[in-house]
């Protein structure tokens, strides 16, 4: 659907077109919502929505309540970013937003994620994530550490944090936008990742491209999110880290930052341990195929890529007591010490 008001009414009427992406997976309690409110945005946009293989009613809702909006059907789960890649292809906007379904977008949402884009270029937007019920934060970009580790920045804290525009180290994947010759130029969403890290992964790319992302606190919307960790996730979690410790680093880089990547195992297996024998058995799944599967080694700007990416990673959402918190602040002093070794 291609959402172009009369240009009287609309002052955005002769403004490139943005292309909104929403993949799908039995979002039939989010999705109605979700489209209501993107529909209502005033700068010219187009939605395509691939359904990633749906056994409830998703498809069934939007064909029903939204016509005119055609849905690409997979008839499997191809993945997060296979799904986003296939929108990609069938687009028709300079603009590419990726947004998660399970989401509702605030009036200006839109155009204050695109305008940027518009006068800047070589630039990545990502907005200003509430959760659902909008009194908490939950991200304002996403925190890549340096060992693969990820964390959403601002999680938890009050709705009027970080109100002003902030160059972050990561993209959410739940939402963001950048002009469609630099997805392109990026290659778009790694697939082999199929679940979490992607975007991760999308940012390191973009670092190494010379790409800049940045917060946009006036961009506004809500995710029904609330931070949960289950074996199966520290296991595409785990596997998507290694998948980016593979790609991007030389046998240099890893022998210079041994300590650090020795310390985010002792984290990671800390945290899978915490989850019982199936923890623990996701955690060494992600070993066997994060290593052994193939990858496509990255090259690039790795002085640009290594300044854009944070030396410590935050306390606060690893740990549940201050022993915890006190090993994870001796940690952080390690990784200091470790990456200016490189820096």
């Amino acid at each position: 659907m291609i959402n172009i008001n009369n240009g009287i009414e609309n002052p955005f009427y002769y403004y490139p077109i943005a292309s909104i992406i929403i993949v799908t997976y039995n979002h039939e309690n989010y999705i109605v919502e979700c489209l209501n409110s993107v529909s209502e945005q005033k700068y010219p946009h187009e939605i395509i929505l691939i359904d990633n293989g749906s056994i409830d009613e998703t498809c069934e809702l939007i064909k029903t309540k939204f016509p005119n909006i055609k849905i690409i059907q997979n008839l499997k789960n191809s993945g997060y970013g296979a799904a986003n890649n296939l929108g990609v292809r069938y687009s028709h906007g300079e603009f590419i937003v990726i947004l998660n379904p399970d989401t509702i977008v605030s009036e200006c949402w839109l155009e204050n994620l695109v305008i940027p884009l518009i006068e800047n270029d070589s630039l990545i937007t990502t907005p200003k994530i509430l959760c659902y019920d909008g009194s908490k934060i939950n991200t304002c970009g996403n925190i890549n550490h340096f060992t693969g580790l990820t964390f959403t920045q601002g999680l938890g804290e009050p709705r009027k944090c970080f109100d002003s525009p902030l160059f972050v180290s990561g993209v959410s994947g739940a939402c963001f936008a950048m002009k469609k010759e630099d997805y392109r130029k990026l290659k778009g969403f790694d697939e082999s990742f199929f679940l979490y890290n992607e975007d991760s992964d999308l940012s390191w790319r973009a670092h190494l491209s010379g790409i800049r992302i940045i917060f946009v606190p006036n961009s506004i919307l809500f995710h029904d999110y609330i931070l949960t960790i289950s074996p199966e996730k520290v296991f595409n979690l785990e596997k998507g880290r290694y998948f980016i410790i593979r790609k991007y680093f030389a046998i240099d880089d890893l022998f210079i930052l041994l300590p650090s990547l020795l310390c985010a195992e002792i984290l990671s297996f800390g945290l899978a341990s915490k989850l019982g024998l199936k923890g623990i058995f996701y955690k060494m799944l992600s070993v066997y195929f994060g290593f052994f599967t193939k990858i496509e080694k990255i090259n690039g700007d790795k002085k640009n890529l290594f300044s854009n990416l944070p030396e410590t990673i935050p306390i606060d959402q690893l740990t549940s007591n201050e022993f915890e918190r006190f090993i994870l602040s001796s940690i952080n002093k390690i990784f200091i010490k470790n990456i200016r070794m490189i820096k």
